[in-house]
């Protein structure tokens, strides 16, 4: 966008921004530029009867581009604002704050707000009932029958709840799962659900496949769902070996991989073993590339143990390389096995000048003269009689 582009505001949008829940819940979140947007927005809105610039709203914030840029995407965000383009102009919809009790019945914005102010102060805005009282509220099928004309429907879009928390954590205590960093891990489980359209119950799913030690990684949990995007391996492209080791990479887990590997050269997995396991999964690889690692290392070292600093050394190019599926690891491997020999040839090939006499090569040719050569040959046999008087 540019400052010169041009606006409306969406016609028939009428909204009550006067919530107290703005400042008390939303403001915290959003902070002042976004604040002080949504704002002008309300104040300014038109009912769609004119285009303006966004020129208009730079000068009258004070804001730069970007900073309005970055204000607009955290209201979008936030559910306060809607926004659209037309061809060569844009459109706006302003949206209702919630009230600060629905509001808080979002899991996701309790936990940022509880970020921003803390649980006590978030305790303080909650709406709280008597003890003991009863609820008369009635259901819709209480009310209206089957012909029915009016319907209490949520507004489409508006629902952030469809990730149930309190169902995922009591499957969690169930499973003995934990989080690493409560607060920051439940935004991130949010944002993961959300960016691949999954159910709560998906997520759980997920979250405990990919889980260290019990405890939830999201970035494991990205990695895997990150594969898909990854182009599949062409057919034949692989070995029949190199598609073996892809198989039972993808079976087990790292720990029962390489004890397999270890049965075969009748050792046990060592304590500096394990932790480099767990040092990899927390750097977010999945165990079946962690297996590709174990398995590579040991064949390049020829030992029964695995060398850290090798694994390491591969899993840093990986890292790099963003490798998350055991096809493209090998694949990988094949090419620093592939260098490795070339550089090794390349070697082997450069021309040394050989520590011998250039004469005990079959292909010398003797340039002296005569002169010399008879010389030579006179001291070969003085050198011959000294020998014999010897």
């Amino acid at each position: 966008m540019r400052p010169i582009d041009e606006f409306s505001f969406v016609k028939g949008n009428a909204v009550d921004a006067s919530s107290q829940a703005l400042m008390t819940c939303y403001y915290p979140i959003i902070g002042q530029e976004a604040f002080s947007l949504y704002h002008y927005l309300v104040a300014f809105k038109d009912d769609g009867t004119k285009k303006h610039k966004f020129s208009e709203i730079l000068n009258h914030t004070l804001m730069g581009m970007t900073a309005f840029e970055t204000a607009l995407a955290t209201l979008t965000a936030m559910d306060l604002v809607a926004f659209y383009q037309q061809r060569d102009t844009y459109l706006i919809k302003l949206k209702a704050p919630l009230p600060s009790e629905d509001f808080l019945k979002v899991s996701l914005y309790q936990q940022l707000l509880s970020q921003k102010i803390g649980e006590t102060a978030v305790d303080e805005l909650r709406v709280i009932l008597p003890e003991n009282v009863r609820n008369l509220s009635k259901n819709f099928s209480d009310v209206f029958d089957d012909q029915g004309q009016i319907a209490l429907v949520q507004e489409a879009g508006r629902s952030k709840e469809s990730f149930d928390l309190d169902a995922f954590k009591n499957l969690m205590k169930r499973d003995g799962l934990s989080f690493a960093q409560e607060k920051s891990d439940i935004i991130g489980l949010y944002r993961i659900a959300e960016n691949h359209k999954m159910t709560w119950f998906d997520t759980y799913l997920l979250a405990k496949e990919t889980a260290v030690n019990l405890t939830i990684s999201l970035s494991r949990m990205k990695a895997k769902k990150e594969q898909s995007k990854v182009a599949p391996v062409k057919t034949g492209e692989l070995t029949p070996q190199e598609a073996v080791i892809v198989k039972e990479a993808q079976l087990d887990r790292a720990d029962v991989f390489l004890a397999k590997i270890k049965k075969t050269r009748k050792a046990a997995i060592t304590y500096d073993e394990r932790q480099l396991l767990l040092d990899l999964a927390k750097m977010g690889f999945l165990d079946e590339v962690i297996n590709v690692i174990v398995l590579y290392t040991i064949m390049k070292t020829n030992s029964a143990n695995v060398n850290k600093k090798y694994a390491m050394k591969i899993a840093n190019d990986f890292a790099y390389q963003e490798i998350n599926k055991a096809e493209t690891a090998i694949l990988k491997m094949r090419d620093f096995s592939n260098k490795s020999v070339k550089s090794t040839q390349t070697s082997s090939n450069k021309q040394t000048k050989p520590n011998i006499p250039e004469w005990s090569n079959q292909d010398y040719q003797n340039q002296t003269s005569d002169e010399e050569q008879r010389r030579l040959e006179e001291a070969r046999r003085k050198a011959l009689e000294r020998l014999r008087k010897d």
